[in-house]
């Protein structure tokens, strides 16, 4: 998907005549669907392939010898640093930042180059990226910042270096207060709403305007974790996280509320409660408390 979306802003920001090629298969080779040549060409082309095939040692000469400029931008919106990234070479990627790229150059398609390196399935791509100062609070043309386009394109690992690396954990997405990463998440995905929570994730969020005077004052990431569906019996580590979640919110000061009427009907529309007739039970506690008593009746024995 990730490749697909940087497809798309290419074709979109390009002429008629010189549109990228839309993806025509399945397939995970980047050239099926991409041709560099028409994006490069000369030293800067074939500092583009000489990088797709990580020879760090040809990158460093065609730099330094022949004048390549590893900063080169196409027509149509493709940093040159960019092309390794879709490849998937973690060796190319660093021998281009090595050799001058910019890992914050600015994109007019992307918002900066770093964007490609977010979206990619392998966190090794981004850590470069970062490793030669790569600025974690970026952001794409959308204004989506870099842990947002990471989690929109399903890499939950990016998500996590960024902030471990430092990202605002609670940046906002398009101006708009609640388009976190927690509200991202907390809809039905606790494991990572629970990691995001244990590592700063603001779950206080409240609506100050709606259509509905209802939703008012309603908080939208609690309203989640105290009720949103899940099904204990498929999904048993999910629900352990959603309960986990909702301990959390209580210790620090987030009570259950009443049930929203969307949630109940998102509940009713499949089928069951979800595994759950109100908020979770405490299994750690049950737990706990069922052992303390299994001793109590041994040692009454």
């Amino acid at each position: 998907m990730w490749l697909v979306l940087a497809l798309c802003a290419l074709a979109a920001c390009r002429g008629p005549d010189a549109a990228a090629p839309a993806p025509s298969t399945q397939g995970s080779k980047v050239s099926q669907t991409l041709d560099i040549e028409r994006h490069f060409s000369g030293p800067e082309l074939a500092l583009a392939r000489a990088a797709a095939a990580g020879d760090a040692a040809e990158v460093r000469r065609l730099v330094r010898e022949e004048h390549a400029d590893p900063n080169a931008v196409s027509p149509g919106g493709l940093p040159l640093v960019a092309w390794p990234v879709l490849q998937g070479n973690v060796d190319g990627v660093a021998a281009l930042l090595d050799n001058g790229a910019d890992p914050d150059r600015e994109v007019p398609a992307a918002g900066h180059a770093i964007v490609w390196a977010a979206k990619a399935p392998d966190p090794r791509l981004l850590q470069a990226f970062l490793d030669h100062g790569g600025k974690v609070d970026g952001s794409n043309a959308d204004g989506e910042p870099l842990t947002m386009v990471a989690a929109l394109a399903g890499e939950w690992d990016n998500v996590k270096l960024l902030v471990e690396r430092g990202a605002d954990v609670n940046a906002t997405a398009h101006g708009m207060p609640g388009d976190t990463l927690l509200g991202h998440y907390s809809a039905g995905r606790f494991d990572k709403a629970l990691w995001l929570l244990e590592h700063g994730a603001d779950p206080g969020y409240t609506i100050e305007a709606a259509p509905v005077a209802e939703r008012i004052g309603a908080q939208p990431v609690v309203e989640n974790i105290y009720w949103w569906p899940v099904q204990a019996g498929r999904y048993p580590q999910l629900a352990q996280a959603q309960q986990r979640c909702q301990a959390l919110l209580a210790a620090r000061g987030f009570p259950a509320p009443a049930e929203p009427s969307h949630l109940a009907r998102l509940r009713a529309s499949q089928g069951s409660d979800g595994g759950q007739s109100g908020p979770p039970r405490d299994i750690d506690t049950e737990i706990r408390d069922r052992e303390a008593e299994l001793g109590r009746s041994l040692d009454d024995g």
